[in-house]
């Protein structure tokens, strides 16, 4: 049974574009959304307020599959498979959705039409920003934090640059290598070297790019990560934010270790 989620929390589910032709599936508990509706309302965060009217199906009790509607979306903003979405549940049958070119960069929001179906008030029509501006003020987590602890830092921090929140449990400070990293950027190569930074240490590492079904997602940082924690003296489980301040010409990560309970 879909464990009953507890009164704020908020869901958020991250996925590759994928190919239009095939189903998209969203691994969301099909208790969150209305028993009486079988559509999901999705908003991309872009302010002009459109909002796409999509068919969905339930698969079991922790899943959908969207149907009617989303061709149309992912054709109207110009989607590729390797776009990363972020979906943010507001509540019933409510969404937003932010789109990333790559984990490190968020994509600018045009479409090839203007016919997106509106379903908010009017409003007063506000001056749109130029699009450099606006992908200047779009910077966030760009992975989906899977505890309190970290979903209460990716509400509260704030940088510049992209981020993502990650774990340093008691596991990982037994290994040589760092797993499950999102990717920087399309222009990230496999075996790139990567500089850790958190203060005045400085450590140069690698990062490496997962093999098969994974690689489009996820790497892993190695031969340097372990004499980071040691000159950082993080010997207990942390909180780690690494900001993405740099993926050219060279990759560097401003890390900062966070206390949790």
């Amino acid at each position: 049974m879909v464990r009953e989620l507890a009164k704020g929390d908020v869901v958020r589910v991250i996925k590759a574009a994928g190919d239009p032709s095939r189903p998209m599936r969203l691994p969301l508990p099909i208790e969150l959304l209305p028993k009486d509706s079988n559509h999901l309302y999705v908003t991309v965060a872009d302010g002009s307020n459109h909002t796409y009217k999509i068919e969905f199906r339930p698969k079991g009790w922790k899943e959908i599959t969207l149907g009617r509607g989303w061709q149309r979306f992912y054709r109207e903003y110009k989607l590729q498979p390797s776009n990363i979405l972020l979906f943010k549940h507001k509540g019933r049958d409510d969404f937003s959705v932010r789109i990333f070119q790559s984990p490190s960069v968020e994509r600018s929001y045009a479409t090839s039409s203007d016919e997106a179906v509106d379903v908010t008030p009017p409003k007063v029509r506000r001056n749109r920003r130029r699009a450099s501006e606006a992908l200047r003020r779009r910077t966030g987590c760009i992975n989906v934090p899977r505890s309190a602890a970290a979903a209460e830092v990716e509400q509260t921090f704030r940088s510049q640059h992209p981020f993502f929140i990650m774990h340093i449990t008691k596991r990982l400070l037994g290994t040589h290598f760092l797993p499950n990293m999102p990717h920087f950027g399309d222009d990230v190569r496999d075996g790139v070297m990567v500089t850790l930074r958190s203060g005045k240490i400085s450590v140069r590492a690698v990062y490496s790019k997962y093999g098969g079904k994974r690689r489009r997602n996820c790497g892993a940082i190695s031969q340097g990560w372990v004499g980071f924690l040691r000159k950082c003296n993080i010997s207990v489980p942390k909180l780690a934010v690494f900001e993405i301040s740099s993926t050219h010409p060279e990759v560097e990560l401003l890390v900062q270790f966070l206390d949790f309970e």
